[in-house]
């Protein structure tokens, strides 16, 4: 990967964040600095930034005498990060809802159809990642707290992305956003709130069998 000296921490984290999320660094397995400098053709000082930064997210844990690895979740941790993420976005759309201008409803009947487009001919769930972070991205428009948006992201699908993959056929995802984009259109930020939380927890639920035993 071609590197510019002023952004080399923050590529290199996203770099790794793209492993752990492709599976090319699996769970519980361990992130070495020499391993990462070597392969990026950099020094170690950058690597050892990144890692820290993917260490206060807590994509990596770091132990002494053990060193840092992907984190490994249990099933508990791993729905629990799921209510939370249903709280947390839920509330922030429920708020930031009757801000909500036509056009951004017409935005985001827009992200539905280009969902429903990509629905007819996927067969695979990762096929629709890109439009699932679109769709959840277009929810928080209205909303000017970063800080809840950036606590909002699920940890555990970054991590357990390999597996979040195979929960859904296409079909059944698409049916699960609309029944959050219905919600939407009603401007009921009740049944909104309660529509994503509910979103999330089925998720948490299917997810949480693929966490270490506590």
């Amino acid at each position: 990967m071609d590197f510019t000296k002023q952004t080399y921490c923050n590529q290199v984290t996203s770099y790794i964040r793209s492993l752990i999320r492709k599976g090319t660094l699996e769970i519980g397995a361990p992130v070495k600095e020499a391993v990462l400098s070597e392969q990026l053709g950099i020094s170690r000082a950058p690597i050892r930034e990144a890692l820290q930064v993917l260490v206060q997210e807590g994509l990596i844990t770091s132990e002494p005498q053990k060193g840092k690895h992907v984190r490994q979740m249990t099933g508990k941790e791993i729905y629990d990060s799921y209510v939370v993420a249903g709280i947390l976005e839920g509330a922030g759309v429920a708020e930031s809802l009757p801000l909500w201008t036509e056009a951004n409803m017409e935005t985001f009947r827009s992200v539905v159809r280009q969902m429903e487009g990509k629905i007819s001919y996927a067969t695979k769930l990762d096929e629709l990642a890109e439009i699932d972070e679109l769709f959840h991205a277009t929810l928080f428009m209205a909303c000017d707290n970063t800080r809840l948006v950036e606590m909002a992201r699920t940890l555990s699908k970054y991590l357990y992305y390999q597996h979040w993959i195979t929960m859904f056929t296409p079909r059944e995802y698409a049916d699960r956003h609309h029944a959050v984009a219905e919600a939407v259109y009603s401007r009921d930020v009740k049944h909104v709130e309660t529509a994503l939380r509910d979103h999330y927890k089925e998720t948490g639920l299917r997810m949480a069998q693929f966490g270490k035993e506590a």
